[in-house]
């Protein structure tokens, strides 16, 4: 439990403040699990692709993080 000051401010002027429960995960065990699960493996993209609205490929669509080009990117730069 941790007691954190937030950016509201109460009727009396002063920062509203809470007590929160603050958990951790490993987050190595958190993937291998998400890797793991049969219901995601239909779902889960493991390489970039680009994705276009149209046919001829001029109205490119962003709307995954595998679409973007910081996935590109960043699968070259492990290869250099």
């Amino acid at each position: 439990m941790i007691n954190v000051e937030g950016d509201v401010e109460g009727e009396d002027g002063a920062l509203k403040r809470e007590t929160v429960e603050l958990w951790r995960r490993d987050p190595v065990e958190c993937v291998e699990e998400l890797l793991g699960n049969p219901t995601l493996r239909d779902v889960m993209a493991y390489v970039p692709e680009h994705v276009y609205a149209d046919e001829k490929g001029e109205n490119r669509i962003y709307d995954e993080m595998w679409t973007g080009d910081w996935w590109w990117e960043t699968q070259v730069s492990t290869y250099r």
